[in-house]
């Protein structure tokens, strides 16, 4: 494969990950040397009890969070070597973001909300309302555009938060628990949207979990323990 094709097939790519917290006089290893690696299209999770390094490896692969050692690759781009405008820019332009609190601005409609990463890209208005409404109705919100956070469910504000997660149509969305703040039923609508994005329209999902649902449902699972990838799974 050449290295142009390979840019573009391989979405994420951390080399030897390692991050290290300070506590008091202590160095604590948060992880101890990932490799992993994310095609486009894939819809796979990263599993793991509480404290094996999910979320500060998904902090890592986001450019949220820069790691001690090792290097992140986001379509082929060593993000250690961007400075903080270069990384939001990256940030807005290449990755989604679903968290499982939702995140979204209650003062703002539905609309305005997955209008919000467009107006920081630079889209004009029209397109940004035109765009906004599309991806709406692509999650099953179609007639709520209007409605604020608080006067929508908590599997509507999540399916909100997908529809502003793909507002710039980044290469990869990264989603922290998205079922972990809602009932079990709505969970499953809530995966249920996710896998229909990746399927019709190739999306790219890296979801952080603990709910077994999820697991049922991507096609890789890797498993975290002590800071490590101890066993990667091919679902089906």
């Amino acid at each position: 494969m050449s290295d142009e094709v390979e840019k573009m097939s391989v979405v994420i790519e951390t080399r030897n990950l390692k991050k290290k917290y300070q506590m008091g006089t202590l160095d604590v290893s948060a992880l101890g040397g990932v490799n992993l690696r994310v095609e486009a299209g894939e819809f796979m999770s990263i599993m793991g009890p509480s404290g094996s390094g999910k979320t500060t490896l998904l902090n890592l692969i986001g450019a949220l969070d820069k790691p001690t050692e090792g290097n992140v690759l986001i379509r082929g781009t060593d993000i250690s070597r961007l400075n903080d405008d270069e990384l939001a820019e990256l940030r807005n332009r290449e990755i989604g973001f679903v968290f499982q609190f939702f995140n979204l601005m209650a003062r703002m409609s539905a609309l305005q909300n997955v209008e919000m990463p467009m107006a920081f890209a630079g889209v004009s208005k029209d397109e940004r309302e035109r765009r906004a409404m599309k991806l709406l109705d692509e999650v099953g919100l179609g007639g709520r555009v209007n409605h604020r956070p608080t006067e929508l469910s908590g599997g509507e504000q999540q399916r909100v938060a997908i529809a502003r997660s793909l507002a710039n149509d980044p290469s990869v969305a990264l989603c922290d628990e998205p079922t972990g703040n809602v009932d079990s039923e709505t969970g499953k609508e809530i995966i249920e949207t996710l896998r229909r994005l990746n399927r019709e329209q190739q999306r790219t999902f890296v979801i952080v979990t603990h709910d077994p649902l999820v697991a049922g449902s991507v096609d890789r699972i890797a498993h975290m323990q002590d800071g490590l990838i101890v066993r990667e799974e091919t679902i089906g």
